[in-house]
């Protein structure tokens, strides 16, 4: 995916647009956080801040790949089980030894996985296929040249680029800087980020609501997403519908923080402060619908300073969904990822939505003309084959089907009731940085 977008023309009306322009628009205006230089184990969850270049071939010596005997080829030309060969074992060499041997005429050497090899080593011979007389092995067939030995640089050679920059730091990764012999490693910065949640009817968490109050569930819940996706400090601040105190919120973030998310109060009543309050910070808007279900009032925009602001709709299922589809790739940008990482499937040029795709256990109906994504999970149909079924409760409010869901399933815009075993593409939702 490109980072290179224009604005488009529809932001200025008012209408929306489609959701891989938006998701183009949020990587194309978010920039990567500065470098830092980090332990190596602390780098997991990161992504590379410069391409990972060998120091040496590997293997960076000839070396066996199983347990067995070191043998010239030519000694077991003749061999058969009705005549073996019988060779002498002139030594052995352990993983990690430097002895330095040589295969003779006549002669074989034990070996085991990673050891180096003698000189002159044409192929191993597996030890479950030798049997072994004392000081001497015997070998009932030929051996085939290079068999089970590991060569010079097979894998990469020295000076190789291994990994390109804005690539994930995995476990595997870890594994390939260590083997590199990177102690520390450059990665992209951790992000800090604010949610600011308002609403005089919200109330904390482990508070007992009162009449027409409602659990504030948004702020912690972004909060966590935030962190699981690689926020370094995530603050929360619950405001009253008052303008002068978002306007405090809003402005002590934009200073501190490398990322803003605002939930709810962003429609035209007369308790929805934010539009009014982004205006007077100079906060720039680049989008403020985006055809999709749910999730439709998405805003997003620049402060002056350049620090990305979400605006997300104020249902929770909205708010979660709509995280997923454009902060979390926001969040991997900020830390370094590529457009494509940070994409990471949910878009890409070629097909505009993931790549995954499994058949319908049940009817579907797209939302007219936006993009759907309704909760699902996944599940096997009667035949045995996977397929993808979708939450009785699709409705915005309704936490507990996402909290219960494994995956998004991808339901295009149009009319139709779309039958059980349509193949449709699917969205894991798993939260945490893969």
């Amino acid at each position: 995916m490109s980072c290179d977008v224009p604005t488009p023309d529809c932001c200025a009306d008012g209408g929306a647009i489609p959701y891989e322009e938006a998701l183009r628009l949020v990587l194309a205006h978010t920039r990567p956080l500065p470098a830092v230089k980090v332990e190596l184990a602390d780098a997991l969850g990161c992504y590379l801040a410069a391409p990972a270049k060998s120091r040496w071939d590997s293997p960076r010596f000839e070396q066996s790949a199983m347990d067995g005997y070191a043998v010239r080829v030519a000694n077991l030309a003749a061999a058969t089980a009705a005549r073996p060969v019988t060779l002498r074992v002139a030594g052995e060499m352990a993983a990690g030894s430097s002895r330095r041997l040589a295969l003779k005429a006549g002669t074989t050497v034990r070996v085991f996985t990673g050891s180096p090899l003698p000189a002159d080593t044409g192929a191993v011979v597996v030890q479950e296929v030798v049997a072994r007389e004392g000081d001497h092995a015997v070998f009932g067939a030929p051996a085939r040249e290079g068999a089970h030995i590991r060569r010079v640089g097979e894998e990469y050679g020295k000076g190789d680029e291994l990994l390109p920059a804005g690539v994930a730091v995995t476990p595997p990764v870890i594994g390939l800087l260590a083997q590199l012999g990177q102690g520390n490693v450059k990665v992209g910065g951790r992000p800090r980020a604010l949610v600011v949640t308002m609403g005089d009817e919200l109330v904390p968490a482990g508070t007992t609501p009162g009449r027409a109050q409602v659990v504030d569930a948004n702020g912690p819940a972004l909060c966590a997403a935030l962190r699981a996706a690689g926020a370094l400090k995530v603050r929360h601040v619950r405001v009253r519908d008052d303008a002068a105190a978002l306007r405090r919120a809003l402005a002590a973030g934009l200073r501190t923080a490398d990322l803003v998310v605002t939930v709810g109060g962003a429609s035209v009543g007369d308790h929805d402060h934010v539009p009014a309050v982004r205006a007077q910070l100079g906060i720039a808007e680049l989008f403020g619908r985006v055809a999709i279900r749910p999730g439709l009032p998405n805003w997003f925009g620049l402060s002056p300073a350049g620090v990305p602001v979400f605006g997300l709709p104020g249902n929770p299922v909205s708010a979660l969904v709509s995280f997923e589809l454009l902060v979390r790739p926001a969040v991997r940008r900020l830390m370094g990822a590529s457009c494509a990482a940070a994409a990471d499937g949910i878009a890409n040029a070629g097909a505009d939505l993931p790549a995954l795709s499994m058949p319908l256990a049940g009817e579907a109906a797209p939302a007219g003309d936006r993009l759907t994504w309704l909760r699902a999970r996944l599940a096997v149909a009667d035949d045995g084959t996977p397929c993808v079924a979708p939450a009785r409760g699709q409705g915005s409010h309704m936490l507990g089907y996402l909290a219960r869901a494994q995956a998004l399933a991808v339901i295009a815009a149009g009319d139709g009731t779309l039958p059980a075993g349509t193949p449709v593409p699917v969205r894991r939702l798993e939260w945490f940085e893969r």
